[in-house]
C-alpha cells in the first residue's frame, strides 16, 4: 500500500508542469554587480525607483555580487542605480518590468581613481536587457493594448495575439488555450479568482453568461498568460492562467473620459455572399462610456485609481411574418391570440415581431497603494460589476416566439484584493495575498408567470410563456483565497516556500417547468382547451419550493489546499535551473445526498438482471 501512495505522488509531481493558482501580481529584478575588470563586489547597494510612484527597493549585493529584487510593481519606467565605495555610481533609466518577469540587469563599476564621475546609461524598454522566462508565456502590456484591435472591449479580443490561444466561440468569448476545453482556463485580477469555478460560462469567466465582460479594458494595467509554467508555486489550471493586474495611481494625477459607439451605419454591410447582393445590417446600438482618474493622495506614498465603465447594448431582431413557414399565414390570428391570453388568463405574451434583445452593464473599479515605509507595501482593490441581459428568441421561418419566451439574466460580481509585500532581513522577501469573490447569476423568467405553451403548426411553431429552464435557476459563489509566498536567497540559490489555499462555497438551484410545460398539436386545440399531446411539470421532492430557495439545490463546499517548494539555482550569469515540488490537497467538505432507495433496493434488483444476462 505504502508503495502504490509513493508511485502515485511520483506520477503527481512528474505531471505536476501539466496542472501548473496562476496568480502572478508582482514582478522581479536580478542581476549582478562587478568591477569594469570583472571582479565581483560583494555588499554593493542597489537601488531601484519607480518613476511614476516614488516607490523605492533597496538591496545589497551578495556572494558572487548578485542581487535580487523580488515583488516590484509591474511596469515603469526605472531607474536602478549601484553605489560601492571607491567607486563610481552606475544607474541605468528607462527600464520596464512586465508582470511575472524577472529582468536581469549587470552592472560594471569603474574604480575612483581613474577620475570617472557617475555613469548613467539610458536603455530602450527592455530591448538591451534580458527577460527570465519561467515557461511558455506572454504579456501584453499598455502598448500592445494601446495597438492591437478590439471590438468588444474585452481582454479575450487582446488573446488574439497570443499565439498558443484560438477563439472557438465569438459570441461568448470562449477562448482554447493549448487545445484545452476553454473552461480549464484559470482568470485572476489582482490575485482574485474571477473565473467561473462552477463552470457553466462558455467564457470562463465570471458575468459570461449574460455576455458580460468582468473588467473595464481601462482598468487593466497589463495581463500576462501562462501556459507551462516551470514555478512551482503556480498551478489550479490545465489551459492558461490569464493574470490581469488594475492600473495604480502615480505622483501625477491623470484622467480619461470616453465614449464608443457602434451601429449599424459604422458597421458596414453583411460581409459574407457575394459583393453586390451585400446589404446593411438591421438596427443595432452597442455604446460603452465612462471615465477613470488616478493620482496621489500623498505624494510618494498613497496613491489612488477609480474607474467607472458603462455598457449599453440594444439589438432588435425584425422578422418578416410572410417568411414563416407554418399553416398560421394569417399574422391577425396571431394577434388574436396574444388577445386571448390577455382576456382569458390576464397574461401579456409580448411580441413576435420584434424581440429585441438588451445587455446592460455597470463596471467599477477602484484601487489604493499605500507605501507603507520602505519595507512594507499594501495594495487594496475592488472590483464590481452590475449586469443584465434581456436573452430573447427572435421568430424565424419554423417558429414564432413571442418576447416572453426569453429569459433575463442579471448577474452581480464582487472581487477584493488585500496584497502585502514585505522585505524581511537583507536577502528575504515576503507576498501575503488574501482575496474574496461573491458571484451571483440569477436566471429568470422575462414577464409574468405563466406555463410554457408549443402548439404545432404544420412546417412551424406557436411558442409562448416563460423559458422552461429559467423559473428556477439560481448560482452564487463565494470564493476565498489565501496564498503566503516567502522568497530567501542563498548564495547562488534563490529560494521561495508557501502556501496556497482556496475555499469555494457553492450554491446552485436548477429546476425545469416549475411553471408547466404545454405542447398542443395545433391552435385550435389550446384556444378549445383540448387535451394536450405532452404536459412536463418539474417540482421540489424534498419541499415545497417551488422558487430559487428550495432545498433540492446543490450546496456544497470545496477546499483546495497547496504546499510548494522552489528553488532557481544560477551557477553562472547566463544560467538558471530551476527545481521545484508541489503537493496539492482537494477535498469535498459537504456531505453529499445518498439516494437509499436506488443504492439498497433498486441496484441489487438491476444486479439480478446483469448476472442473468451473463448466463
Amino acid at each position: 500500500m505504502l508503495s502504490k501512495k509513493l508511485l502515485q505522488f511520483v506520477l503527481a509531481v512528474l505531471i505536476l508542469p501539466a496542472f501548473a493558482l496562476a496568480q502572478n501580481t508582482t514582478s522581479s529584478l536580478s542581476g549582478s554587480v562587478k568591477t569594469n575588470t570583472g571582479e565581483v563586489l560583494v555588499g554593493a547597494t542597489v537601488t531601484a525607483t519607480h518613476e511614476p510612484t516614488g516607490t523605492t527597493y533597496r538591496v545589497q549585493s551578495r556572494a558572487g555580487g548578485r542581487f535580487d529584487i523580488s515583488n516590484m510593481n509591474p511596469g515603469g519606467p526605472y531607474i536602478v542605480e549601484v553605489s560601492f565605495l571607491n567607486y563610481a555610481n552606475e544607474k541605468k533609466t528607462d527600464l520596464y518590468l512586465s508582470l511575472g518577469d524577472v529582468l536581469k540587469v549587470d552592472f560594471a563599476l569603474a574604480s575612483k581613481v581613474n577620475n570617472l564621475g557617475n555613469v548613467t546609461v539610458s536603455t530602450l524598454r527592455k530591448t538591451t536587457e534580458t527577460s527570465g522566462k519561467g515557461g511558455a508565456e506572454t504579456t501584453i502590456g499598455r502598448d500592445k493594448m494601446a495597438n492591437l484591435p478590439t471590438v468588444g472591449r474585452n481582454i479575450y479580443d487582446y488573446l488574439r495575439a497570443v499565439p498558443q490561444a484560438k477563439l472557438v466561440n465569438g459570441s461568448e468569448g470562449a477562448v482554447s488555450i493549448a487545445g484545452q476545453n476553454n473552461r480549464y482556463n484559470a482568470f485572476y485580477v489582482d490575485g482574485a479568482i474571477n473565473n467561473d469555478v462552477f463552470g457553466l460560462s462558455a467564457s470562463g469567466t465570471n458575468g459570461g453568461q449574460a455576455a458580460i465582460a468582468p473588467l473595464s479594458i481601462d482598468a487593466i494595467d497589463q495581463f500576462q498568460v501562462v501556459i507551462s509554467p516551470f514555478d512551482a508555486s503556480l498551478g489550479n489550471f490545465t489551459g492558461g492562467g490569464i493574470n490581469a493586474i488594475t492600473r495604480s495611481g502615480t505622483n501625477k494625477t491623470s484622467a480619461s473620459v470616453y465614449y464608443f459607439i457602434q451601429n449599424q451605419d459604422l458597421a458596414g454591410k453583411t460581409p459574407t455572399g457575394l459583393k453586390e447582393n451585400a446589404v446593411r445590417l438591421n438596427n443595432f446600438s452597442k455604446k460603452t462610456y465612462g471615465f477613470r482618474l488616478g493620482g496621489a493622495i500623498t505624494k510618494n506614498k498613497l496613491f489612488y485609481f477609480v474607474n467607472v465603465d458603462l455598457q449599453r447594448d440594444l439589438r432588435p431582431q425584425p422578422f418578416d411574418f410572410s417568411q414563416y413557414n407554418g399553416n398560421t399565414k394569417d399574422i391577425n390570428v396571431l394577434n388574436s391570440l396574444a388577445a386571448t391570453l390577455k382576456s382569458s388568463y390576464n397574461y401579456d405574451a409580448g411580441g413576435f415581431l420584434d424581440n429585441t434583445e438588451e445587455v446592460n452593464a455597470d463596471r467599477i473599479t477602484a484601487r489604493l497603494d499605500w507605501n507603507i515605509n520602505d519595507r512594507h507595501k499594501l495594495s487594496l482593490s475592488n472590483r464590481y460589476t452590475k449586469g443584465e441581459r434581456l436573452n430573447t428568441s427572435t421568430s424565424s421561418s419554423g417558429t414564432i416566439n413571442f418576447y416572453n419566451n426569453g429569459f433575463q439574466f442579471p448577474t452581480t460580481t464582487n472581487s477584493t484584493s488585500a496584497e502585502l509585500k514585505s522585505l524581511v532581513g537583507k536577502n528575504a522577501s515576503n507576498k501575503m495575498l488574501v482575496t474574496y469573490t461573491d458571484v451571483n447569476d440569477d436566471r429568470g423568467p422575462l414577464g409574468q408567470a405563466f406555463p410554457r405553451v408549443r402548439i404545432n403548426d404544420g412546417s412551424g411553431a406557436i411558442v409562448f410563456g416563460p423559458d422552461n429552464s429559467s423559473t428556477a435557476n439560481l448560482l452564487t459563489q463565494k470564493n476565498w483565497s489565501f496564498y503566503d509566498e516567502f522568497k530567501v536567497t542563498l548564495g547562488k540559490h534563490a529560494l521561495k516556500f508557501g502556501v496556497d489555499y482556496e475555499y469555494n462555497d457553492v450554491f446552485n438551484t436548477f429546476i425545469q417547468n416549475t411553471f408547466g410545460n404545454y405542447t398542443y398539436a395545433n391552435l385550435n386545440d389550446f384556444l378549445t382547451n383540448a387535451r394536450p399531446q405532452n404536459y412536463q411539470y418539474g417540482f421540489s421532492m424534498v419541499d415545497n419550493g417551488k422558487g430559487d430557495n428550495t432545498d433540492a439545490a446543490a450546496k456544497f463546499k470545496i477546499a483546495k489546499g497547496s504546499l510548494f517548494l522552489n528553488d532557481e539555482l544560477r551557477p553562472t550569469d547566463n544560467l538558471t535551473l530551476s527545481f521545484g515540488i508541489r503537493a496539492d490537497y482537494y477535498k469535498f467538505l459537504s456531505i453529499p445526498w445518498a439516494d437509499d432507495y436506488t443504492n439498497n433496493v433498486a441496484i441489487p434488483k438491476f444486479s439480478q438482471y446483469l448476472r442473468f444476462t451473463r448466463c
